[in-house]
């Protein structure tokens, strides 16, 4: 995390500034662009054309917690995922889960509204996951990262079940299930850990 490599880097840094520049602007002016950008799949079956909210709802966050605890867990997921496949495939698979969470909210609650990084996140801890399983005779993370998967999992869940928590339960978990989908994809692209 505090050696993570660019796009990582980047990619954090992005979601900080664009909170601080939503932070800094005008309530009327947020509002009236924010509703553009925010995920609201009643939008879209109403006729509004806003589908690169698909995407454009990962960028955007609802404090300064929020943004901070996602930037903090991108760079310690995404710098593996980064380092393992590169910075061009590292981008698409948080873009791809990103939207994969989006497909997933929208299926389960389509008069929702939704925003964060966390569909992206989950993603990326769902390919570092298997690239890490992939070498996990030499890497005692991997053990660790299938527990946390696993965490992360039953609490969805029981958020699920709880009811009205506030959380999109459904966005973490489906861009979860494309991390772990993306991650056997790129397997063959990725480079291997060798023992010492």
């Amino acid at each position: 995390m505090f050696n993570a490599p660019p796009w990582s880097l980047r990619l954090a840094g992005l979601l900080l500034l664009i909170h601080l520049a939503v932070f800094l602007a005008p309530d009327d002016l947020v509002n009236q662009i924010g509703s553009m950008l925010v995920f609201q799949p009643a939008a879209l079956e109403a006729g509004y054309p806003y589908y690169w909210s698909l995407l454009t709802y990962a960028l955007l966050h609802a404090d300064w917690f929020h943004v901070g605890f996602n930037a903090a867990l991108l760079l310690a997921l995404g710098s593996y995922v980064e380092r393992s496949v590169g910075g061009l495939l590292f981008l698409v698979i948080f873009a791809l889960c990103a939207i994969g969470g989006a497909l997933a909210f929208w299926l389960v609650d389509s008069q929702g509204v939704m925003l964060g990084a966390s569909g992206g996140v989950n993603g990326l801890m769902g390919a570092a996951a298997v690239l890490l399983y992939r070498d996990r005779e030499v890497d005692p993370r991997a053990r660790m990262m299938m527990v946390m998967v696993c965490i992360v999992v039953v609490m969805n869940l029981f958020m699920a079940f709880a009811g009205g928590t506030g959380v999109a339960w459904e966005a973490h978990l489906g861009g979860l299930l494309c991390g772990l989908l993306y991650g056997y994809a790129v397997l063959g692209r990725a480079k291997p850990r060798r023992s010492r």
